[in-house]
């Protein structure tokens, strides 16, 4: 069970980072979303692309 989630996608973390580029687009405060996106692992999916390559 453990490596399933390790292996999954950072669906929340993604969903906050998509709502942090929706808020600097509209010009509000989007710094929250932000960390909130990469607390929950929202960066990890680009970093995983990466070491699948290799």
């Amino acid at each position: 069970m453990p490596n399933t989630v390790r292996n999954g996608l950072p669906v929340i973390g993604i969903i906050f980072l998509i709502l942090a580029a929706y808020k600097l687009a509209k010009g509000d405060p989007w710094v929250v979303w932000a960390i909130l996106g990469f607390l929950f692992g929202g960066f990890g999916a680009f970093r995983k692309n990466s070491e699948r390559k290799n």
